[in-house]
């Protein structure tokens, strides 16, 4: 037994001290990037004996206080970067091509005081929803992906020829998490107030709760609805609710 467990061992130590001398024969798990062919054969140049690829040992060539500084037209953020994990981002052994060894960058490695500064690295979009809208981008999107929005704009109100989505006419200073509808000079308090009340509405300061777009017909029908379940449009929550629901089909 003895004698099978020391020829196991020789056996084992033998394979071990060939990977550490030929290591590009047995480990070798494909083409390296056009950029590191100089190193090629120099494995632990990029990696530790068993461990694999080491932070430190990129930072020794590629220092992140200095990555894009000496080139023009290159998007200088590696210096914000939470901690310098390259292995979160950069991957080798998948081809010649750099563009392909890139992982999607993930935002959140930035440090906080960055991640809402997207136009430092991105153009803001020119359609005419952004256009008119403050560097808060946070406030439709997320780090994760650009699309999909977090915010459905046609699930809260849809535009139209007569409402269009010019952002300022609604939300004033650039403020999301509010609205106004008296911008309009057909929409003020006091024609407001005496409209609905003619009609015996008293609950009306939620007006997207029955307003979902231009049409009136589609705000009479709504507060019907709301009326006959006994719901005000001014419990926002649970009038909003009601019609995605009825939005949805569900």
């Amino acid at each position: 037994m003895a004698k099978w467990i020391a020829i196991t061992i020789i056996f084992l130590a033998s394979g071990l001290f060939a990977v550490l001398q030929e290591p590009m024969l047995f480990l070798n798990p494909g083409q390296i990037i056009k950029g590191h062919v100089k190193i090629e054969k120099d494995c632990f140049k990029c990696h530790d004996p068993l461990l694999g690829p080491s932070d430190e040992k990129c930072i020794t060539c590629h220092m992140p206080s200095k990555i894009g500084v000496d080139k023009s037209g290159k998007i200088v953020f590696h210096q914000q970067l939470q901690e310098g994990r390259c292995t979160n981002c950069h991957t080798d052994h998948v081809g010649a091509n750099t563009a392909k060894a890139t992982h999607i960058f993930d935002h959140s490695l930035l440090i906080a005081t960055e991640q809402k500064s997207c136009q430092k690295c991105h153009n803001p979009p020119q359609d005419n929803l952004h256009k008119e809208m403050s560097k808060k981008c946070d406030q439709c999107h997320g780090m994760k992906k650009w699309k999909p929005a977090t915010l459905d704009h046609t699930r809260l109100f849809r535009f139209d020829r007569h409402h269009p989505d010019k952002c300022t006419d609604c939300h004033e200073n650039n403020v999301f998490e509010s609205y106004t509808c008296y911008s309009c000079h057909e929409h003020s308090p006091s024609k407001i107030r005496h409209e609905h009340l003619e009609e015996g509405i008293r609950n009306y300061q939620n007006c997207t709760a029955c307003h979902r777009s231009g049409d009136e017909d589609e705000a009479e029908r709504i507060w019907r609805e709301l009326r006959r379940q006994g719901i005000s449009p001014d419990s926002i929550g649970k009038a909003q609710r009601h019609f995605d629901l009825q939005h949805d089909g569900n």
